[in-house]
């Protein structure tokens, strides 16, 4: 019997998921939930395949040959030029990845973030201090980027009154992730990245000078076994950890804090019961990521489900679609801070998997406790909600009025 008759034919098409004509942040729920169940392994009309189950995204991520690059070495959609100047561990693969993570982490551990916690918490209620009594606030402005600007600021080691100038610059910076979506931007988002290249420099040059108690000075400092990183790769692990950082991280608590006020029972048992903080920000994590899909090339062929994916291959992994698998999440589309079941998907997995998760959930511990701690009955003024001009899944407006908790 001729074995290739008995594979199943995979016919490429969107299945009511096309990326171009979907609205894929407002409510891209029900079109990944129909792609899941119609088509779970997905050969897209523009070659590239999409993973949307639970099962097949944790086998793709924690037990495939993947990587982030071809089997040629090019980054996808990158010439040979563009890779070879991309110095950012993401981007790269094994062994250089391994090297630059290993000395990157040392400015991650627990004992450097809990010195930032106490000053991000101090900054947090000193900014709330001034808008709370006015009923109002944009819980973007006030909150999503205030709490990850502070954290920012305390890293680096800078004034907190240049939150805005940096948040401003990494913002537009970001565009150049998404730029084919914004052609009109890149001359704005190039200018913002070679103004935030100088002032990190500058900031470099200081801390090799004159070290700090701060993150930034940790990175300059970073050796292991006598390697150390060039200033080109010190400047791109910085450049590249504000941006990945402190943009999902506003979706994060932005999108977290829309689930409170969709869901007001869930906000009120987070202030009742504030040792449930741990469990709220794993379930924003989960039901409104920031991120909602991932890349990796695969580097052998692989079966998935009756589907086997030759080598080489681009994948798009559907973190969305996962978080919400019904074969492994109970109701997946009920918001519940207090859900006790396997990990999302949010953070990656694999030896990529999210350098700064330890991080980006302190931020939104303190943004979200703070918040649940001052004030009650969040009613969210949907006319005035706006996205971010973003590659990822960030609101760029969220007003809203409230009561103060007495």
């Amino acid at each position: 019997m001729n074995e290739a008759a008995n594979k199943p034919q995979v016919e490429a098409g969107w299945y009511g998921a096309d990326p171009i004509n979907m609205d894929l942040k407002s409510n891209p729920h029900p079109r990944y939930r129909q792609l899941r169940e119609q088509a779970p392994v997905n050969l897209t009309p523009d070659g590239h395949w999409r993973l949307t189950r639970y099962v097949d995204i944790q086998k793709l991520l924690k037990h495939s040959k993947v990587g982030m690059r071809h089997l040629n070495g090019l980054i996808p959609d990158h010439n040979r030029e563009e890779t070879e100047a991309s110095k950012f561990m993401l981007r790269q693969d094994p062994p250089d990845h391994d090297r630059l993570r290993q000395l990157v982490s040392k400015a991650f551990t627990p004992r450097a973030l809990a010195t930032l916690r106490p000053q991000v918490e101090n900054l947090t209620h000193t900014e709330l201090d001034k808008i709370i009594a006015t009923g109002e606030m944009d819980l973007v402005e006030h909150l999503a980027l205030l709490v990850p600007a502070a954290s920012m600021c305390a890293m680096l080691g800078i004034s907190f009154e240049d939150r805005s100038y940096l948040s401003g610059l990494v913002s537009h910076a970001t565009y150049l992730l998404a730029i084919a979506s914004y052609p009109e931007l890149a001359e704005t988002a190039m200018k913002a990245l070679e103004e935030l290249a100088a002032y990190m420099m500058e900031l470099i040059e200081q801390r090799r000078v004159n070290p700090g108690n701060d993150i930034l000075t940790a990175l300059v400092q970073a050796e292991e076994a006598g390697d150390k990183l060039s200033t080109e790769e010190l400047l791109q692990q910085c450049i590249g950890l504000l941006i990945a950082g402190l943009e999902t991280t506003i979706g994060l608590i932005g999108n977290g804090m829309r689930c409170f006020g969709n869901n007001p029972d869930q906000f009120e048992r987070l202030a009742a019961q504030p040792e449930l903080i741990g469990t709220a920000v794993e379930e924003c994590l989960r039901y409104e990521p920031s991120v909602p899909q991932t890349v990796r090339v695969l580097w052998e062929d692989t079966q998935f489900g009756d589907v086997l994916i030759p080598a080489d291959s681009v994948i798009n992994v559907m973190l969305i679609a996962a978080n919400r698998d019904p074969q492994v999440f109970t109701e997946p589309d009920r918001f519940d801070i207090g859900r006790n079941e396997a990990r999302h998907c949010s953070f990656g997995g694999g030896i990529h998997f999210c350098l700064g998760s330890h991080l980006a959930r302190m931020n939104a511990e303190v943004a979200f406790t703070a918040i649940a701690q001052r004030i009650t009955n969040i009613e969210l003024i949907d006319a005035g909600f706006e996205w971010a001009p973003s590659l990822f899944r960030i609101p760029g407006r969220i007003p809203a009025r409230f009561q103060i908790r007495r």
